[in-house]
C-alpha cells in the first residue's frame, strides 16, 4: 500500500535517505527542517525536504521527531540526485530518472526488506550483487536482498541468509512485484 510522505537526508556524511509519513511531517510546527529520523534502535539527525512529496510503499516509512537542537531555518533546495522512489504519476521521472527497478516489498515476521529482481549472474554471488545491495539499500532505507532466475524461473536469492530463509516460504508470483524509479 502507498503512502504519501517526504523524503530527509542526513546530515553527517553518511548520504543516508528516508522517507517519513507526510501527515508525521505536517504535524510538526512549519519550519522545522531538522529532525531526527528513526533508524532501527537509534535517532538519526536529518533534514526534511518538503519541497516534493512522493508515493512510497508504506512500510518504508520511518518514525521521525523534531530535533530542538537543529536551529537552521529556510527551505531545502533539492538535489539533482535525490536517490528517492519517486512513484507519483505526474512526475514520470525526468531526465535524470534511471531505469525503472522492479521490486517487492515484503513484510515478515516483524522484519521489513526489499527483494530486488536482478540478472542471474549479479544474484548468484558476491562482487557485483554486494555492490548493488549497498547501493538499493542507500536508495530504499531498508534491507534488500536480490533475486534471479533460473531457465525454468526458479529463483536464486543472495543478500542476508536469515532474510533469504524468509523467502524460501514465499512464492515468488505471491511477492508484490513493482516498478520503481530512482532518482
Amino acid at each position: 500500500m502507498s503512502a504519501w510522505a517526504y523524503e530527509c537526508r542526513a546530515r553527517n556524511d553518511s548520504a543516508g535517505r528516508w522517507f517519513v509519513s507526510r501527515t508525521a511531517i505536517n504535524e510538526l510546527p512549519p519550519d522545522t527542517r531538522g529532525v531526527l529520523v528513526r533508524v532501527g534502535d537509534d535517532w538519526l539527525p536529518a533534514v526534511v525536504d518538503r519541497s516534493r512529496q512522493v508515493a512510497v510503499e508504506a512500510m518504508l516509512l520511518h518514525e521521525v521527531i523534531a530535533d530542538e537542537e537543529f536551529t537552521e531555518s529556510g527551505p531545502v533546495a533539492p538535489e539533482s540526485d535525490s536517490g528517492g522512489v519517486d512513484r507519483s504519476e505526474s512526475q514520470p521521472g525526468g531526465p535524470m530518472a534511471g531505469p525503472p527497478v522492479t521490486a517487492a516489498a515484503i513484510s515478515i515476521g516483524g522484519a521489513k526488506f526489499i527483494v530486488v529482481l536482478v540478472g542471474l549472474t549479479i544474484a548468484s554471488g558476491p562482487g557485483e550483487g554486494d555492490l548493488v545491495i549497498a547501493d538499493m539499500q542507500r536508495r530504499f532505507g531498508v534491507p534488500v536482498v536480490l533475486m534471479g532466475q533460473e531457465e525454468d524461473g526458479t529463483p536464486v536469492y543472495y543478500g542476508d541468509e536469515e532474510l533469504k530463509n524468509r523467502l524460501s516460504a514465499v512464492p515468488v508470483d505471491r511477492m508484490p512485484w513493482k516498478e520503481y524509479t530512482l532518482n
